[in-house]
């Protein structure tokens, strides 16, 4: 069979094809057309060894003979392999060509005799249109080392695409190898069980971990790190011990629950994620990471309880997986998987998969000096290869260009503007001569067609002309056979209206035979959850067009994954939340922005955040179904308003992010170590974390980078010195010098008109306050930046506030305000806004409010240090509102009943007019700065080098002990607290509730639980005991906090009278903890926000779906999240044992009522 590799003539391959699966019918077709592609540049060499033209079938039958060198010819068919007469096909060679496996069960002679048979029938077959063009540098080989070198060659590339056997057989096999009970397990055993040949670094990574080694697997999305979890997990059930995989996301661990039953059996795999439990003593255990880590410590008390050891509980397990590793570098969720590889018992093998990070090795030596021997396997190969592509439209034509170059080392022609070599001949540095290209170089000719010539003809129209309607977009993929494709976009609510549009726009890409069953799964979900059917978006998802993202209800995203994953849907448009390891299989990935809104504002993507979304096309073995018979993924760079390819580039170029340590400490830390450790041994834990190291042991290799740097600094002083100030002559340099020069002139004077605008506006707030009273209801402008006031933030301004005289600098009477106005943000933040701040102002009686909400927000200011309001860019200065400022900012009205003030009609068209003479200077600048004369490369290369050596240094001089000061604010914070005492560091009352509670302030909801006013006993109760509904309410304002971010929100159910007193009471103890983690340097949330308490108290009292959800502002996603995460708090507090038992009941109560659908997470 594997002669069919030689040969070269397109018909007769065809025609090899049939025979040869007629005599070897359990290979796939599939299996043998790959076969044939894979091999036609071998072909190509063979051909290489001939001289002269023959018949087909003599150059057929002799293209496995031994060749006699031949001198070079330039005929056409010279590169097909001849002799002086056709010879049949020597059955000796296909012996030795053929697998071990598959020359023992076939007679040569009998496939011979095929071949032959073949040739004879296909003689005159092909046409001369089938042959490439000759070559001219044949290379004249012996026989014998051709013929062992193409017989070694098909063996290896036959195994790497041959299936080995079915899925059943696997099993089957898998089945027998964990019965077998054998401990010596080989790699060659561990491979037969999968349906295809492992690649190198898989098969380097089992053979580390069957050697008894922990390892560290870094490899692109889609290479295949799985496969090697499971091939260690076979190893390890043969050992008769269990596994444990973890995954950072819920959804991902249902996934990889779904995947090892299918892989191991339904009968060996359970699942842990905190909502569902199933069959927990399987041998294979899913879980989240975070279920993991409580598992560890709880472990450790247990071991200290009954002075056993950890390895004595854990001993049955001889594997944990930790999937997506490199969520470690997660500020949020970091710390915890630093947390299980410190506390993971030393018996235990680790084998943790990465994406691709600069930084592999760093980890991997971590994870040997805390845990055990740990190697590193690396691989930037893409089993895959993916293919970038940039779509723009170009004189009303939407176009696919590919965005590099064949390489990848730059961007392509297409994308430069001339073709290369078209170029280069137009180029003056190619002129033949000296003289010519100093004629040419200062011409008026060229200096007038200079810039027209450098800039790629797709740049000449205007950004927004070339953004592709997207109707044409998605037409475009089609006919280039690139659906499925996932379309990423950064905003909910564009997902949603780019489905509509696509569908509206006549997008159908369907056969009537999926539309049926994408109806048939969603009439299903509408019998079992018809709350979570997006009615708006039905329409689109039976033409192939879906919407995903974290706002959909978990239901209808598994609904969209479900019809993405059985090839139903074509185009999903999608959040970056799909990229974080969902199975989605996709050919194609379009990313719509290269720029997205962080917590610092706007900027632009990280090569790991591009590439992890790009990988998600691609895949092996998910991807290459359908019309496209090559293996190869593609990702669709998409023109926008504001990027274009360059940047695309630019992101690709820079290589993977280092892996930083987010490594931080909190009350369940600190309350945990404590619990089974002494104050030396924690602290021994905290110098055992990856930021120790990378400030520790990985101190040598940074100062080794940070010199690498200076050296090349000085490399590139050096060049410059040598190479004259300017490559342009001087009338051009001193025209780019005079246009810098207008554009700063520019800024400065739309800066004086701004200030002269934001002042004006700031008058005649003043005096519109100062008419209306306080307190009333203003829009804050807090970046007074800008006179765009569209983004203004709803607040109720209550008095008036002079600074502290010892505030006020001497040296600078002007620097600081001469009076605050005091606000209460929607979102329950205090501010102190300067007249400046205010954008707009409310009209009508509506704006009034009474007296006590104005004493409301007094209060909670005076009870706050001057010195503990944080300044704010703008000028203004904030504080976190009090428990009772939550019902005052939750009656705010919204920023659309605000009306924005306004300018002299004079001096608004002034501030225009400059701003857009600012923005066609900067125009001007930047085109200018771009050409190549002007864009002086070493001194650039220069500055990046001098920044990469100051921040290696930084980094060098933030020391451990900053984590250790930390760790003991917050036991000075919970000695204070009365959670732990002041001097064994026992854990108290308070402290055991707040080590079994979980969440960002987890001494804070100890209190909260504790308090009279939630937990009353029945003798001594000031106030009733609050209903499970009203429980969960309390605990949702808590959650509301942590969780909903947005300003501006609002729902119809407003909380109990119950709920909000509760709520009041909480405040002196908020207050009293405010000021201890302010006193010691503690920034934790403590948040209370009774906005959403209405509908979570609604939702546990069993409101449906409908009705909680029907005057909302939030999308549905966003209150699952939060009645979610409020279960969690309540499941937390249920199986307490230190809250009283009325308690835990109502807690128990409150946590079933609300857990069912949409917000039960159930597993099928």
């Amino acid at each position: 069979m594997h002669m069919l590799h030689t040969l070269p003539c397109k018909s007769v391959h065809l025609a090899l094809l049939q025979s040869a699966r007629l005599q070897h019918p359990g290979c796939s077709y599939h299996f043998h057309r790959r076969t044939l592609r894979l091999h036609l540049s071998l072909t190509k060499h063979f051909l290489r060894h001939s001289s002269k033209s023959v018949s087909k079938r003599s150059r057929l039958a002799n293209c496995t003979a031994e060749y006699p060198a031949q001198p070079k010819t330039s005929t056409h068919r010279s590169r097909f392999l001849h002799s002086d007469s056709a010879r049949p096909v020597s059955s000796s060679w296909i012996c030795r060509a053929l697998p071990a496996s598959q020359s023992a069960s076939t007679a040569p002679e009998d496939v011979a005799a095929s071949i032959n048979a073949v040739l004879r029938d296909t003689e005159g077959l092909g046409s001369d249109d089938d042959e490439a063009d000759s070559t001219s540098d044949a290379v004249d080989l012996p026989a014998s080392q051709l013929d062992e070198a193409v017989t070694g060659y098909m063996q290896d590339e036959a195994a790497s695409t041959r299936v080995i056997k079915s899925k059943a057989e696997a099993h089957d096999q898998i089945e027998a190898l964990i019965l077998s009970a054998n401990s010596n397990l080989t790699l060659e055993n561990i491979e037969d069980t999968f349906q295809f040949p492992l690649d190198s670094f898989q098969k380097q990574a089992v053979a580390h971990f069957l050697d008894g080694k922990s390892v560290l697997v870094c490899a692109p999305t889609g290479a295949g790190k799985t496969a090697i979890a499971e091939a260690a997990a076979v190893a390890v059930l043969a050992r008769g011990q269990r596994v444990i995989y973890t995954t950072p996301l819920k959804a991902l661990s249902n996934q990889k629950l779904y995947e090892m039953r299918e892989r191991f059996g339904a009968n060996r795999a359970g699942l842990s994620t905190g909502d569902a439990s199933i069959q927990t003593d399987s041998p294979i255990m899913v879980m989240t990471t975070e279920i993991l880590r409580n598992i560890l410590y709880r472990t450790e008390e247990d071991s200290a309880d009954d002075n056993s050891s950890v390895r004595d509980s854990l001993g049955d397990v001889g594997l944990i997986v930790l999937d997506e590793v490199h969520y470690l570098g997660n500020t949020g969720r970091g710390t915890v998987w630093e947390e299980i590889i410190i506390n993971c018992p030393a018996h235990i093998q680790l084998l943790s998969m990465s994406a691709t990070v600069a930084n592999p090795d760093d980890l991997g030596f971590w994870i040997t000096k805390v845990h055990g021997q740990c190697e590193t396997v690396m691989t930037r190969f893409r089993p895959v290869p993916l293919t970038w592509h940039y779509c723009h439209t170009l004189e009303g034509n939407t176009q696919l260009v590919p965005l590099l170059n064949k390489k990848g080392t730059n961007l392509s022609s297409e994308m430069l503007g001339k073709p290369i070599k078209a170029q280069a001949e137009d180029d003056e540095w190619f002129a033949p001569n000296r003289s010519a290209r100093r004629k040419r170089r200062f011409s008026k000719e060229s200096k007038k067609d200079e810039d027209q010539r450098l800039q790629p003809s797709y740049q000449r129209e205007q950004k927004w002309k070339r953004i592709p309607p997207l109707n044409e977009a998605i037409l475009s993929l089609k006919s280039k056979d690139y659906l499925p494709a996932i379309w990423f976009i950064f905003s909910r609510a564009a997902c949603d209206t780019h489905a509509k549009q696509a569908y509206a726009a006549g997008s159908r890409l369907t056969t009537p035979q999926e539309q049926s069953a994408i109806l048939a799964l969603l009439t299903v979900l509408k019998a079992e959850q018809p709350e979570a059917v997006k009615e708006a978006l039905v329409a689109p998802l039976l033409a192939g067009l879906a919407s995903h993202h974290a706002g959909c209800l978990p239901a209808w995203k598994a609904l969209v994954e479900r019809c993405f994953q059985q090839g139903l849907l074509k185009v999903v448009f999608a959040t970056e939340t799909l990229a974080a390891g969902i199975n989605m299989p996709a050919r194609t990935t379009v990313i719509s922005t290269l720029s997205r809104r962080r917590d610092t504002g706007h900027s632009a993507l990280l090569h790991n955040e591009l590439l992890q979304m790009a990988g998600r096309a691609g895949r092996r073995g998910f991807d290459t179904a359908g019309k496209s018979t090559t293996d190869e993924g593609h990702c669709v760079i998409l023109q926008n308003r504001y990027e274009e390819g360059d940047v695309a580039w630019d992101i690709i170029k820079k290589g993977p992010e280092r892996l930083q340590s987010q490594f931080a400490a909190g009350y369940g830390m600190v309350l945990n170590l404590l619990y089974s450790r002494s104050l030396d041994e924690a602290k021994a834990f905290i110098d055992r974390s990856f930021n120790s190291y990378l400030t520790g042991e990985g101190r040598e290799k940074r100062l080794a980078d940070i010199k690498k740097c200076e050296e090349g600094v000085q490399d590139l002083m050096q060049q410059a010195t040598a190479v004259p100030h300017t490559l342009v002559d001087a009338a051009g340099w001193r025209d780019f010098m005079k246009l810098q020069e207008q554009l700063e002139q520019d800024k400065r004077d739309m800066k004086v008109l701004t200030e002269a605008f934001i002042d004006h506006r700031a008058q005649t707030a003043a005096d519109t306050l100062a008419k209306c009273g306080l307190p009333w209801v203003i829009g804050l402008d807090l970046t007074t930046t800008d006179t765009d006031m569209l983004n203004l933030a709803p607040a109720l301004v209550v008095k008036r506030l002079d600074p502290p005289e010892d505030t006020q600098d001497p040296a600078e009477p002007q620097a600081a305000p001469s009076s605050f106005y005091l606000c209460l943000l929607s979102d329950n933040r205090l501010v102190l806004a300067t007249s400046k701040h205010i954008g707009g102002v409310m009209e009508g009686a509506a704006a009034v409010n009474d007296g006590r909400n104005r004493q409301c927000v007094e209060r909670a200011a005076q009870a706050i240090a001057w010195e503990d309001w944080i300044p704010l860019e703008g000028g203004a200065q904030f504080a976190q509102g009090s428990a009772l400022t939550t019902a005052v900012a939750a009656r705010v009205p919204s920023a659309a009943a605000i009306n924005p003030l306004a300018g002299p009609p004079e001096l608004e068209d002034a501030v225009d007019a400059q701003r857009e003479k600012v923005r066609l200077a900067k125009k001007a600048y930047k085109h200018m700065k771009a050409r190549k004369d002007m864009n002086i490369a070493s001194r650039q290369h220069q500055q990046l080098l001098h920044e990469r050596a100051k921040k290696l240094k930084q980094r060098l001089d933030l020391s451990l002990t900053s984590t250790w000061r930390s760790f003991e604010a917050l036991v000075a914070c919970l000695v204070a607290s009365t959670a732990l005492e002041a001097d064994t560091l026992k854990a108290l009352p308070l402290g055991h509730i707040a080590r079994q509670i979980h969440g960002e302030n987890e001494l804070w909801l100890a209190i909260v639980l504790t308090h009279a006013a939630v937990q009353a006993e029945a003798k001594m109760f000031m106030v009733q005991n609050l209903t499970p509904p009203q429980l969960a309410g309390v605990l949702g304002a808590i959650m509301t906090g942590e969780n909903i971010s947005k300003p501006q929100i609002w729902a119809a159910y407003a909380p109990t009278p119950e709920v909000i007193s509760a709520v009041q009471a909480l405040e002196g103890d908020r207050e009293q903890l405010y000021k201890a983690q302010v006193q010691h340097g503690i920034q934790a949330p403590l948040s209370i926000d009774l906005r959403l308490a209405g509908i979570i108290e609604a939702w546990a009292a069993g409101s449906s779906w409908t009705d909680v959800m029907k005057d909302s502002s939030l999308d549905d996603g966003d209150i699952a999240r939060l009645l979610s995460r409020t279960v969690d708090v309540l499941r937390h507090a249920h199986f307490c044992d230190g809250l009283l038992i009325n308690t835990r009941i109502a807690a128990r109560k409150a946590m079933r009522a609300m857990n069912r659908n949409p917000i039960a997470d159930l597993v099928q």
